[in-house]
Parts: C-alpha cells; sequence; structure tokens
C-alpha cells in the first residue's frame, strides 16, 4: 500500500479486496492494539482507494460512533470499509474490525478523512 507512515506507525499492510465503495485491508500490529491503533489502521486502509498515480496526503478529522465489540489478544485483523459520502475534498467511511478468519467482531466506527 502506498503511505508515507514508517514502522512502526504503518499498520495497513495489504489490501485484500477492493471494489469502488468498500474494501478489506490487512492490518497487523507489534503488539495488541488499542482502540486509538484501530482508528489509525483504519484511517490508513482509506489508502487502498487512492493507490493508482502519485501520493495523495489525507488527514484524519473526524472519529465517530466507535465501539470496541469483542477485545482481542491478536495482533492481526481484517478492516471492511465502506465509502459512505464524498463531498468535495473530504470522504466519510464507516468500518469494522474483524480477527483474521472474519468470524469475530472487534470494533467498529466512522471517521472522515480530509484529502490534500
Amino acid at each position: 500500500m502506498k503511505l508515507p507512515h514508517l514502522d512502526p506507525l504503518i499498520f495497513a499492510k495489504e489490501i485484500l479486496a477492493l471494489e469502488e465503495n468498500s474494501s478489506k485491508i490487512l492490518c497487523e500490529f507489534e503488539y495488541k492494539p488499542s482502540l486509538a491503533m484501530f482508528i489509525e489502521a483504519s484511517a490508513q486502509s482509506s489508502a487502498a482507494f487512492f493507490q493508482e498515480g502519485g501520493y495523495r496526503l489525507g488527514y484524519l478529522v473526524n472519529a465517530k460512533n466507535i465501539q470496541w465489540i469483542n477485545k482481542s489478544e491478536d495482533t492481526k485483523f481484517i478492516i471492511a470499509l465502506q465509502l459512505e459520502v464524498t463531498f468535495e475534498s473530504m470522504r466519510n467511511y464507516s468500518f469494522i474490525v474483524t480477527n483474521i478468519t472474519e468470524d469475530i467482531a472487534v470494533c467498529s466506527g466512522e471517521f472522515t478523512i480530509s484529502i490534500q
């Protein structure tokens, strides 16, 4: 994935599926992630929609309706993103984080990215 982040702050590792308004991304952490790390990984995952051409900077400007569903000791997860709204340079996504087999939901929420 094209991201300007460096280890240990790059969590989004691989695009598993990509459609026009949805994606699934493999995310990996060095240790048990916090809720804030899941939000950052979800925001990084939105870069899947911008793999063509040069780098485009995105800024996380809002996170809302964030919920822990099930805590996990795992370090690898799948983040499913859904593009909900696009308005000028702003994009609003909903996300759900699951374990690697996608049978246990870990957390969910929404966030807004401003694309430069």
